[in-house]
């Protein structure tokens, strides 16, 4: 046997024995459930396509298309009503397109507020298939810019879908936006966790930002991780150009999970009351938080805070009224919010426990 044959023997049979020690090891694993849920994560984390994670996230994504009324006088081009026959005033409808992501197998949608408008004369949805359905809105929230909707689900077998903590998310993680871009039909794009925690002068809000490109009609939309799970929903972009630059902003699933049964059983989010008012006055001339006025029976009260009290910290932070307002419009009832404050020269100590305002 020549020296050729010799390495190819000797090859064959590290091959076949590779083959069967790893085929092996792949069957002890597969007879194994959460051994096997991590076997496929790093399949996925290894592998070179998200068509794995396409493949699941993608029949939970639906379209949604609205119409509401509008003036004719407010169309913005006064030369569409040359032509037109409509009085001044009279009421006509717009259309508006966007996206949704099934939450439920019982019919409840999550959407953005802004794709369905509360004036909304109907809504549709269209399933991955085609099939259509129309919606009820069930409730809305302006603040997180939110919505939830409801359609009968009776044989339509609908997909909800898979929900991960967006907390764990860090920046540069791999995100795929789904939706229905300028109407085209669903479409993916991919992209990374650029940031999280911003705002953009909403408090309600703690937008993870990516730049996967997200359009008009993506909005409403899925923010899905590689293993096909939501973490957000698009909601808008900060653009120049009117299209995607690079930086979209979608609501972490962590905050949808905090208020969407508030939207299902109220229609609304019932956040936390305090009860008391910062004096204005003092606020723009020495930008301090000087306590004006205390609620009777407020939790403000309940909790010691007294008028004319300077608030130093929030939540171990130094004060300020950007803080203060954050922490409160994000509060819900039951909510803890520590406080120092300044009484005749003197630091306190002050928790103080959020309410309904119903209460």
């Amino acid at each position: 046997m020549n020296k050729t044959n010799s390495k190819l023997y000797v090859f064959l049979i590290l091959s076949f024995l590779g083959g069967s020690i790893f085929g092996y090891l792949l069957v002890q694993l597969l007879a194994d459930n959460d051994k096997t849920d991590e076997l496929e994560k790093e399949l996925i984390k290894n592998s070179l396509s998200y068509n794995y994670s396409v493949t699941k996230a993608l029949p939970s994504v639906v379209n949604i298309y609205s119409k509401k009324f509008i003036k004719s006088e407010d169309m913005n081009s006064q030369k569409d009503l040359k032509n037109e026959i409509f009085k001044p005033n009279r009421l006509i409808t717009e259309s508006n397109l966007g996206s949704g992501v099934i939450f439920s197998s019982d019919g409840y949608i999550l959407t953005n507020q802004h794709v369905i408008i509360d004036r909304s004369l109907n809504i549709i949805v269209e399933l991955i298939d085609g099939r259509k359905a129309e919606a009820k809105i069930i409730g809305i929230d302006k603040g997180t810019d939110l919505a939830v909707l409801k359609i009968e689900s009776e044989e339509l077998n609908l997909p909800p879908i898979e929900i991960a903590d967006s907390g764990r998310l860090k920046i540069g993680d791999v995100v795929l936006a789904i939706g229905n871009p300028y109407g085209i039909g669903q479409s993916v794009t991919m992209g990374i966790i650029s940031a999280t925690g911003r705002e953009f002068n909403n408090p309600y809000s703690n937008y993870l930002q990516t730049d996967a490109a997200i359009n008009f009609g993506n909005s409403g939309g899925a923010l899905v991780d590689i293993y096909g799970r939501l973490v957000g929903i698009n909601t808008f972009i900060k653009s120049s150009s009117g299209g995607s630059d690079g930086i979209g902003l979608a609501v972490p699933s962590s905050l949808v999970l905090e208020i969407i049964n508030d939207l299902i059983q109220y229609g609304e989010v019932k956040r936390g009351w305090l009860g008391f008012s910062i004096d204005k006055n003092i606020l723009l001339s020495k930008n301090i938080l000087l306590i004006a006025d205390i609620s009777k029976k407020s939790p403000a009260q309940k909790g010691g805070l007294r008028a004319k009290d300077i608030i130093l910290k929030i939540n171990g932070n130094k004060a300020s009224y950007e803080l203060l307002f954050k922490e409160f419009a994000r509060s819900r009832s039951g909510s803890k919010i520590n406080m120092k404050v300044l009484r005749e020269n003197k630091e306190i100590e002050l928790v103080l426990t959020a309410e309904s305002p119903s209460t």
